[in-house]
């Protein structure tokens, strides 16, 4: 058995602008004001080093770059243009660059429409609030497995004190490079009511809904067939395996998503929260398939025998977090009403964090046996010779509990330490049950 002990230390620095990304100030700014034109640049740098702690499976310990970024916007009147590219990881990657007309109402209201690429509105309250600006060192785990991150797609947004409607159509692959099939369609809304806010403190219930139709996969036998791939890694960006909670599930049609959020704060503490939860319905032409397993000395005869030794099922995920912090000292809380988060820590202050993350990618069949060996599964409780492809989904579930404490100097730095513990129960891993993390950041922006 063997055993790694995990700390992480992130190290992020970054020269801020004014956009969805930053909570500060933009520090390098260009303004024409003859034109109304006002430039802003900027650059981002995180690295990690971490160890672990588990009961058999190794997490590879180690440092790595994680996320380098450019970014830079352009303002005039009523019009912004936004651009963020990414070097983390050693490759260039693409991140948010969008083009925003918003205007701004007598009444405190603000109209916006927003075309380019950056995140979906429904892909969880998690999801929309920059790490940049989060309380913990990773997001919650559920977040990134059931959630969705950014999107090619236009949306339309009226946002008050009191109320948020962000709702818009997105594209699921933004350069459409599939080997067949097009890049799907999505239609995603998320919607925030605020019955009480004020400058020192918020309260916010919200939902959010999605749906996708999936349209891009491969070509087998003749058919079409899309897949979906679902995973989170352990909470860290230094070694980001994602064998532990994953699954893929193939011939997958339509995705609906559906969630629902609550949060509250006041000038010194905050809670959090929110339940996220995933159906993927399935299709094919099993017709032709069958056809074409005739071209063997192992036919199935009639189409009613070979559907019956491939059944299709659809399949369910759920998964949650809850997320609380009290501000021992320092600049209180805010809330950002035109996204609709939290926002981070500001000035000379001290806070304590604490949260729960449960994530759930396991859709098994009752009764069903589950051979390790052939990672496979069995109905009626023992394995048999008949090639019978059970439904089951063995994805793994993980509860995650985080305790931390975030120290910010000023506005520019920051450090932070978190420890994570994760229970894992998943079929074809049954030996990697505990799994210990103690992560550390420093983090400065200028």
């Amino acid at each position: 058995m063997k055993k790694y002990i995990m700390l992480s230390v992130l190290a992020s620095c970054a020269l801020s602008l004014s956009a969805q990304d930053f909570d500060t100030k933009p520090s390098v700014t260009i303004d024409n004001k003859n034109e109304d034109l006002h430039f802003t640049v900027g650059a981002r740098f995180m690295a990690d080093a971490a160890y672990y702690h588990s009961d058999f499976t190794p997490l590879q310990s180690g440092a790595s770059i994680t996320d380098a970024r450019i970014r830079t916007s352009l303002t005039y009147e009523n019009w912004k243009f936004y651009a963020d590219f990414g070097f983390g990881g050693g490759k260039f990657s693409q991140k948010n660059i969008f083009l925003e007309y918003a205007t701004p109402q007598p009444n405190g209201g603000r109209h916006a429409i927003k075309a380019g690429y950056y995140n979906d509105p429904a892909g969880s309250m998690a999801r929309n609030t920059s790490l940049g600006s989060y309380h913990f060192i990773s997001r919650p785990g559920a977040s990134n497995a059931l959630g969705e991150g950014r999107e090619l797609g236009v949306t339309y947004k009226y946002t008050n004190d009191r109320f948020m409607a962000y709702q818009g159509i997105f594209t699921e692959d933004q350069y459409n490079k599939l080997e067949a099939g097009f890049n799907g369609i999505v239609l995603s809304g998320r919607y925030q009511v605020r019955p009480l806010i004020d400058e020192d403190q918020t309260l916010s219930v919200g939902a959010n809904i999605r749906y996708q139709h999936v349209g891009g996969g491969v070509t087998e036998n003749n058919v079409l067939k899309k897949s979906l791939s679902l995973g989170q890694t352990l909470e860290t960006y230094v070694d980001e395996d994602m064998q532990f909670v994953s699954c893929e599930l193939p011939w997958a049609e339509n995705v609906l998503d559906a969630g629902a959020e609550a949060l509250y704060h006041n000038r010194n503490m905050f809670v959090r929260g929110e339940y996220m939860w995933k159906r993927i319905t399935k299709k094919r032409d099993s017709e032709t398939l069958f056809e074409a397993s005739n071209n063997n000395i192992d036919t199935w005869g009639t189409l009613d025998a070979w559907m019956a030794a491939n059944p299709l099922k659809a399949n369910s995920f759920q998964g949650g977090y809850v997320e609380a912090g009290f501000l021992v000292f320092g600049n209180p809380y805010s809330f950002d009403k035109n996204e609709g988060v939290l926002r981070g820590l500001s000035g000379r202050s001290l806070e304590i964090v604490a949260r729960f993350n449960y994530t759930g990618l396991n859709d098994i069949n009752k009764g069903e046996y589950f051979s390790v060996a052939r990672n496979q599964y069995y109905p009626d409780g023992y394995m048999q010779d008949y090639p019978y492809k059970s439904t089951s989904i063995g994805g793994g579930s993980v509860r995650s509990w985080t305790i931390g404490a975030n120290y910010s100097f000023n506005r520019f730095v920051q450090v932070m330490l978190d420890y994570t513990y994760h229970n894992l129960h998943k079929d074809y891993l049954s030996n990697d049950r505990n799994f210990h993390a103690v992560q550390a950041r420093m983090q400065f922006v200028f």
